[in-house]
């Protein structure tokens, strides 16, 4: 979700144990949602990242599609909107920060699929 608009907050994210050539990060965060859920997702430039708080770690998901994304940019933060059959809620600028002063997450590996 490539933004012209300035970054909310920034999101630091550790590198993997396991990885050797990774090294901990910092990326710009522009916006974000939560499901009905709860399932919060957080938009960087190029990604976005499921936040999960109990392990504090992310997760790669798909971008918006064009039409969420739609509904999306004319939601004001903090309320809901709705996208098929499913509503989502806008986080505010507030929330976001809080999430992201929270403390480093760590990205976890992608999920294969068989």
């Amino acid at each position: 979700m490539p933004s012209i608009a300035a970054p909310v907050a920034a999101l630091s994210i550790k590198s993997s144990r396991n990885s050797a050539d990774a090294a901990d990060t910092t990326e710009p965060v522009y916006g974000g949602y939560a499901n009905g859920r709860g399932d919060v997702v957080l938009f960087t430039d190029e990604a976005a990242y499921g936040v999960n708080f109990k392990k504090q770690s992310l997760q790669l998901r798909p971008q918006l599609n064009p039409g969420a994304q739609a509904r999306y940019d004319t939601t004001r933060a903090g309320d809901d909107f709705q996208y098929g059959n499913k509503t989502f809620r806008r986080l505010s600028e507030q929330q976001i920060v809080d999430i992201c002063v929270s403390g480093a997450f760590t990205l976890a590996p992608r999920q294969r699929s068989y």
